[in-house]
């Protein structure tokens, strides 16, 4: 298996980053909603720099805009949201569902483009954005996967579980199992992809903000759909523990924040509900480790039965040692409050090393045996039917909403990201103001197909053919 072209540094040149603001004055803001003589003023704002936020601060400075990047925690690609962990799976047959085949092949492409553009900007090393491993669907989710892969016309191969146990030895799964390889698969690096959307935004003149968090926002002057956009800001990572503040204005707003955001859109609350993840590294014997290689041995999901334990995992790379499992809603361990989220455990307990290690001793024998050598806690953001939700927001279409998670959305941030920043330059319409009707307001903002963002339109609020919806814009219309 081969990686993507030169390599890039494991960690780039140094981001232009300080605590607080970095680029621009200091506006001192009064009342909220209420534009400031000396707040800055930004053809857009982005709020939250992880995965989907980055990608979109990236594309909008990249189309020419003033932009602000807006990150609560510091520094860029830190390990306290959903954006770490040093690796991602990104697939292209989709058992999750046959709308996600183009935005997936468009993600991976621009990732292809993304680490091509910092190359040519020198910043090359060792370790690539991307890493092609190949990509096995194993278990009750083959048929899923093989139909996805037919629909979209994917490069794939069937497998028993016999042959593929045979192929790359690091497996041991039921013989009579069917698996699907599919070659395009692999790995991706989430924090330096982070890195390296900001530091290129930056290269083109966006502004960022780290260890500042949105307080407050409220549309200006009447609210209609070409107003702008007032935020409060306050330092020291948003917990209004008496840092400094200040006010910025936008013509248009991305809320990108993860599992921060119904404590910027409350009527979200029920709808996006952030739930600990953690992943583990297991130490694998040393006449095994040739098999966790990455050239024998691809990243996979495993589903023992239909809707069942489902695995996920990767080969031993990069620079922490040992086969990293994680198992899909693990614990199933929600966090609806704002304490909860922002007092999540970092670290593994017995509970969690024990489900992670029930998946690699039953599949993976170098390793089940092997000491926990590290783990990772992150956030889901989880909706009822585990599908995205980027829109525009309800009642204000100049602010889009981006809860793109539900534990399967790092490898699809690209895309998102730059067909977020296309709804931004399409701009709102007074006819898009609204989702109180079967169709969302972002089928109006630029044609019926969505213009030049149509893939994101599975992943609208539907009052009628999504659980939840219609109970959240009735919160919103209130």
């Amino acid at each position: 298996m081969a990686c993507l072209g030169r390599r890039l540094a494991a960690s780039p040149a140094p981001l232009r980053l300080e605590r607080g603001f970095c680029g621009g004055r200091r506006g001192l803001g009064a009342t909220p909603g209420v534009v400031h003589a000396h707040a800055k003023h930004y053809d857009a704002v982005v709020v939250g720099l992880g995965a989907f936020g980055s990608s979109t601060l990236y594309h909008l400075a990249k189309a020419g805009l003033k932009v602000l990047g807006i990150e609560r925690h510091s520094p860029i690609g830190h390990g306290l949201g959903s954006s770490h962990g040093a690796s991602r799976i990104i697939r292209l047959a989709y058992f999750e569902g046959l709308q996600y085949g183009p935005l997936l092949k468009r993600s991976l492409q621009l990732f292809h483009d993304l680490q091509a553009e910092a190359v040519a900007r020198g910043w090359a090393s060792e370790e690539p954005l991307f890493l092609r491993t190949g990509m096995l669907d194993v278990g009750a989710v083959f048929e899923r996967s093989l139909q996805s892969a037919r629909v979209h016309n994917l490069q794939h191969e069937v497998l028993t579980g016999a042959e593929l146990n045979k192929r790359f030895p690091g497996y041991r799964v039921p013989e009579h199992w069917q698996a699907l390889l599919q070659p395009d698969g692999g790995v991706l690096a989430p924090e330096r992809i982070v890195q390296t959307h900001v530091r290129l935004a930056q290269e083109l003149g966006a502004d960022v903000a780290v260890d500042e968090a949105v307080t407050c926002w409220q549309v200006e002057g009447d609210g209609s759909p070409g107003a702008g956009v007032s935020l409060r800001l306050a330092a020291g990572g948003g917990g209004g523990g008496g840092g400094s503040e200040r006010h910025v204005s936008a013509g248009a707003v991305v809320m990108a924040p993860g599992p921060w955001i119904s404590q910027l859109v409350p009527e979200l609350a029920d709808l996006c509900v952030p739930e600990r993840q953690v992943v583990g590294w297991f130490e694998i014997e040393p006449s095994s480790r040739q098999h966790f290689a990455p050239e024998r041995f691809p990243v996979f999901v495993i589903e023992e039965s239909p809707g069942g334990a489902a695995y996920y995992g990767f080969p031993e790379h990069g620079d922490l040692p040992g086969f990293k499992i994680g198992l899909y809603r693990h614990l199933r361990e929600e966090l609806r409050t704002p304490a909860a989220v922002d007092g999540v455990r970092r670290d593994a307990g017995a509970a969690d090393e024990a489900a992670l290690r029930a998946g690699a001793a039953a599949y993976f024998p170098g390793a089940g045996s092997g000491r926990l050598l590290h783990s990772s806690a992150c956030y889901f953001t989880n909706t009822p039917d585990g599908h995205f939700l980027v829109d525009r927001h309800p009642r204000h279409p100049q602010v889009i909403l981006c809860s793109a998670c539900s534990g399967h959305g790092f490898k699809m941030s690209s895309g998102i990201g730059q067909l977020m920043a296309r709804m931004v330059l399409d701009g709102p319409s007074p006819a898009g103001s609204s989702s109180s009707s079967s169709s969302s307001s972002s089928s109006n903002s630029s044609g019926a197909d969505g213009g030049g963002w149509a893939e994101l339109l599975p992943f609208r609020f539907d009052p009628e053919g999504r659980p939840g919806h219609k109970e959240a814009l009735a919160r919103f219309l209130r």
